[in-house]
């Protein structure tokens, strides 16, 4: 019935975000049509162009045709290229969600043993240095660490390549760069809930049973401090990949962020559109299972969940 609810609450949520994607993005400055025709194009060829794409058609029957197109793929295609949207997206999406969860995964592992190393290193130059990087990574905007990236390992070191996808070399800066921040985030969050749960009772039971206390912060205390930063990961996920548009083209990643560059650029309605659209059901998506699996973790939110 959780699952039920949760998605009959997501379809009135969707139907606003598809009237606010079609009416804003059909507010951008600028003439499709010229844009495609050409500096050189008389007013009759952009006036067929314009017809040709239904632009002169009233914004309710665009709207409706713009629903449509969730169904009927054929209906909704690019004004750049002329190929379905959802083709467009397919060939892209692969590349954006494979960042994505390379950052989410590094991210999480740095971050969960930064974490446990400051909760079992409180006050000491290793807390401090630890607690000085995240803060860094907190604060530190994703552009200008992408180029400090490229700079350093593909510029001065030569290691990895500086832009590009044709390859797994390729990824390993997107990823460094977008992990940074969900590491920064994860670190602190575990500090925090483990040193909250060190003089709990049931950590003193495992301790009088002789577990070594290395044993009683990974097989006890970690579990529960992860319970937090399940929640913490669907939010991270999200920003990442709503975030592709600035980690793409820092990196020149063919991905569903320079997708939407190129779009904005030549105001390829559809593209823009079907976009925000698929990263608002994403976003849905992702917290629907991050409310399963923290229920899954803590039966406390079960329990209230099913009441």
């Amino acid at each position: 019935m959780f699952i039920v609810r949760r998605l009959a609450a997501a379809v009135p949520a969707l139907l606003v975000v598809s009237l606010l994607a079609f009416w804003f993005v059909d507010m951008i400055p600028g003439d499709p049509a010229a844009i495609l025709a050409g500096t050189s194009a008389t007013d009759e060829e952009i006036a067929t162009i314009r017809e040709f794409l239904g632009l002169n058609e009233p914004v309710g029957v665009r709207y409706l045709r713009f629903l449509r197109g969730l169904y009927d793929p054929e209906v909704a295609t690019s004004f750049r290229t002329g190929r379905p949207v959802a083709q467009e997206i397919a060939e892209r999406l692969p590349t954006t969600v494979a960042i994505a969860v390379g950052g989410l995964v590094v991210g999480l592992v740095f971050g969960a043993a930064s974490g446990v190393v400051c909760a079992l290193r409180q006050g000491t130059l290793t807390d401090t240095a630890i607690t000085i990087l995240t803060l860094a990574g907190i604060s530190m905007p994703i552009y200008w660490l992408g180029l400090l990236c490229i700079w350093l390992f593909a510029v001065h070191l030569g290691w990895l390549p500086a832009a590009g996808a044709s390859t797994p070399a390729h990824f390993v800066l997107p990823i460094l760069a977008v992990a940074t921040r969900p590491a920064a985030t994860f670190s602190r969050l575990v500090t925090a809930n483990l040193l909250d749960v060190m003089g709990k009772d049931f950590l003193d039971t495992a301790r009088s049973k002789g577990v070594s206390e290395l044993r009683v912060i990974l097989g006890h205390a970690l579990p529960n401090s992860l319970i937090a930063a399940v929640s913490v990961a669907g939010v991270q996920f999200g920003a990442m990949l709503g975030g592709s548009v600035i980690t793409e083209t820092v990196f020149g990643v063919p991905g569903i962020g320079r997708l939407l560059v190129q779009a904005v650029g030549s105001s390829d309605y559809p593209i823009i559109q079907y976009c925000i659209l698929m990263f608002a059901v994403f976003f849905i998506v992702i917290n629907l299972a991050t409310d399963l699996l923290t229920q899954w973790m803590d039966p406390r939110t079960r329990q209230a969940a099913t009441r």
